[in-house]
């Protein structure tokens, strides 16, 4: 519901000579800010412009406007974070990759540099020369290489588990961004309309002042509460540019595209939390929230890792195969070889119990995280609850009963059946009945929102 400018703005102007012989409470507050403003202005008040209310010219710039699904949309195809954040995953499987692959064979070659016999250099073609040839291959056993493996997936779950969780966050930041901008943009609408209304009052006012036709401290009172408009809506113009460039860089969009968010009122009312219980919300959030699937998932790698490091205490078996041409008991030996350490001094205890102690702080650190999963939903769920209470008792039709009230009150004052302090009252309690209600949609959303973060996905589909 929008105030009826076509009506308000006739009726102010019919009003501005009739209003000469009307006499205001003197115990009003606006009257004591007029009777100040009136002492520090003085004489020279009467030349005094009217207050300039007009926001600074901008650039053009390009609208564009989205709804909460194509927003999305663009998000996930283009946001910077979240494409470097996958990458993470496509490095990790590479890991893997490297995990499997099996140790190199090393080969060792030696000859004699010079024959002193034959006193030659690097004599390979003399059948009194002497060269070494040795080729030796480590064979891992207990599994170690299959055991690598899984630890190198269990990295790439967690890569995963980190870009999801990251996606959950930025995604709960875009749309509790989105609808703040969307009413706040309802807001600003509210504020141009009485701000505009009350420019042509004012101008009107000044120019019946300067007649003396008119008393200064209803011009002042005027003047000082369209300051007050003004400061308020410089104050939200503030608030659309912070909300404006958190969207720009979630999108990914360019900086001088006026983002406008386009809301559907069907598109609201699929939130409904009554549907809903706690309980439930509490089995989806430990099924779907990936920041405590990274927390099992960390505690399934340290259970892995102990598994390695108990695989690590049994040796590796090395095989070499040597040939030498010289060097032996016989020309042209050949010889094959098995070497494997002997677990006798180190057998990896410290790592081992080190992985032990590991895997019981990883328990420890899952189990405090689902009580803190679970008090996230609880928290979120209860206070969506109460909002929506306070939604659904508020009267949708006040808005509207409230502006046909407006349009009555200033048929009274245009009779001069009420003075000026009271038009600003009920002026002013129209501004903030449309202000209270767009906040308290946007609450209603914030906190949707914040249960869709807390479970880790939307339990309002249906």
């Amino acid at each position: 519901m929008t105030f009826a400018v076509d009506i308000v703005l006739p009726t102010l102007f019919n009003m501005v000579l009739r209003i000469l012989s009307i006499r205001f409470p003197s115990f009003h507050t606006a009257l004591a800010v007029g009777v100040a403003l009136s002492l520090s202005v003085g004489r020279s008040f009467a030349q005094t412009p009217v207050i300039n209310t007009n926001p600074p010219a901008l650039p053009p710039t390009d609208t564009l406007k989205l709804t909460i699904n194509q927003a999305d949309e663009q998000f996930k195809a283009h946001n910077l974070t979240v494409l470097a954040t996958q990458l993470g995953i496509s490095e990790n499987k590479a890991y893997e990759i490297q995990s499997q692959l099996r140790v190199n064979p090393a080969v060792y070659v030696e000859t004699m540099p010079y024959n002193q016999q034959t006193r030659e250099l690097l004599p390979f073609k003399q059948t009194n020369a002497q060269q070494v040839v040795q080729v030796q291959q480590l064979i891992r056993l207990a599994g170690k290489r299959n055991k690598q493996l899984a630890i190198a997936r269990t990295n790439t779950e967690l890569a995963a588990d980190r870009f999801y969780d990251l996606l959950r966050t930025l995604t709960y930041q875009l749309h509790t961004t989105f609808y703040d901008l969307f009413y706040a943009r309802q807001t600003l609408n509210v504020y141009n309309q009485e701000i505009a209304t009350l420019q042509q009052t004012v101008s009107l006012y000044q120019q019946q002042f300067d007649k003396g036709n008119v008393p200064l401290k209803d011009l002042t009172r005027l003047k000082a509460y369209l300051f007050s408009l003004t400061t308020e809506r410089q104050q939200l113009l503030r608030r659309l540019i912070d909300d404006q460039a958190d969207l720009v860089v979630l999108l990914n969009t360019s900086p001088t595209a006026a983002i406008q968010p386009v809301v559907a009122p069907e598109a609201l009312d699929r939130f409904t939390i009554n549907s809903l219980n706690v309980s439930t919300l509490v089995q989806l959030a430990e099924q779907n929230r990936f920041d405590l699937k990274g927390y099992r998932d960390l505690a399934k790698q340290e259970q892995q890792n102990l598994t390695l490091q108990r695989a690590m205490a049994v040796p590796d078996l090395t095989l070499q195969g040597t040939y030498d041409r010289n060097g032996s008991y016989i020309p042209n030996y050949f010889g094959v070889g098995v070497g494997i350490s002997l677990p006798v001094l180190n057998k990896n205890q410290g790592n081992i119990q080190a992985a032990k102690v590991r895997i019981q702080s990883s328990q420890q650190l899952m189990s405090a995280y689902v009580l803190q999963v679970d008090s996230d939903v609880e928290k979120a769920f209860t206070k969506a609850v109460q909002t929506e209470q306070l939604y659904r008792t508020f009267d949708q039709r006040f808005n509207d009963d409230f502006g046909r009230l407006i349009d009555g009150v200033t048929t009274n004052y245009k009779k001069q059946n009420i003075d000026v302090v009271e038009f600003l009252d009920f002026f002013d309690s129209y501004k903030s009945s449309q202000i209270q209600f767009a906040q308290l949609q946007n609450d209603r959303m914030q906190s949707m929102e914040e249960v869709n973060f807390a479970v880790g996905t939307n339990p309002f589909q249906k």
